[in-house]
């Protein structure tokens, strides 16, 4: 049936229009659309809020946990003759990784994913004492499956000399050193009152500078003691980086701080949880031959240590 309604908008009373559906189903049909257009408002802000969200917490991985903004490598970055362009996808005081563009070994074409690790320079050292033994830690490490041996190791220091790097982590990380160098100490000391035997006076004994060779990479050479060895510096991947390792042997080592070169030593300035072991020559020979130092540049640190004490 038709109704007829007059014009709200008319002043004329006589003025009808038809309105073919009832006033109830016109209220029905307008809560509906008013229904429909707030959820597509809803679900717009939804999507936006969502967006907003992921761009937040991509920027905070990014910027927080894979590349902290302001913190560059403070390595030498490698380059040479090869190299056309390096483009950095992400770095860390102590490493950073690369994707190098290197022209092919006859020039003829260039490669444009050669992916490239920079490592900061380290040494690891294996330490023998007087008594012929072998002062190694036991600990488990992030990309190594179960527990590990391991020697001495840290980074050679900005404007360090890797030797100089060798005898502070000895130092720090087991209390020991050469009897050159407690008796460099002991003189530091001699004129002071009171003068402990601490860190703080291997820091004020004479350091050898850090010299570079042709390569333009630190020497790793020992100057005027006779129980340290320098093993050599090795690429740790030939064609992917990784850093260089400067190897050395401490022989003949000596406490020099409370407590050293014992298994109750506390290491100073790290964190890592790691327990000390004292093993002869005969056992330390048998375990690296057995792989239980699972990293290859302390593999390679304990077999070349053990051959220059077998000559």
């Amino acid at each position: 049936m038709t109704v007829l309604a007059q014009h709200p908008m008319s002043s004329n009373s006589n003025f009808r229009y038809p309105l073919t559906l009832s006033s109830h189903k016109l209220h029905s049909k307008r809560k509906n659309l008013r229904t429909i257009a707030l959820s597509a408002v809803l679900i717009y802000l939804f999507v936006k809020f969502s967006a907003f969200l992921q761009k937040k917490l991509y920027s905070y991985h990014s910027d927080s946990l894979y590349a902290p903004t302001g913190t560059k490598y403070r390595g030498t970055p490698w380059t040479s003759e090869r190299t056309v362009s390096v483009t950095t996808l992400g770095e860390t005081k102590f490493a950073r990784c690369d994707v190098h563009t290197v022209k092919s070994e006859d020039g003829t074409y260039q490669i444009n994913d050669w992916l490239f690790m920079e490592e900061q320079d380290a040494v690891n050292v294996a330490v023998a004492t007087r008594e012929g033994n072998f002062v190694v830690f036991e600990q488990a490490k992030y990309a190594i499956p179960g527990i590990t041996l391991s020697p001495v190791g840290g980074f050679v220091d900005d404007g360090e000399a890797p030797w100089e790097s060798a005898k502070r982590e000895v130092l720090e990380e087991l209390g020991l050193g050469s009897k050159h160098t407690h008796e460099q100490m002991k003189s530091v000391l001699k004129n002071k009152n009171n003068g402990r035997m601490d860190a703080r006076a291997f820091e004020a004994i004479r350091k050898q500078p850090r010299t570079v060779d042709e390569f333009n990479l630190a020497k790793g050479n020992v100057d005027g003691d006779d129980d340290w060895v320098f093993l050599g510096r090795y690429r740790t991947a030939a064609n992917r980086g990784g850093g260089f390792i400067y190897t050395y042997l401490l022989k003949n080592a000596v406490p020099i701080l409370p407590g050293g070169g014992t298994v109750h030593f506390k290491g100073i300035g790290d964190d890592e949880r790691q327990s000390i072991k004292i093993l002869p020559f005969e056992d330390i020979k048998r375990r690296t031959i057995n792989g239980e130092f699972q990293e290859v540049k302390w593999a390679a640190t304990l077999a070349l240590a053990l051959m220059q004490l077998e000559q």
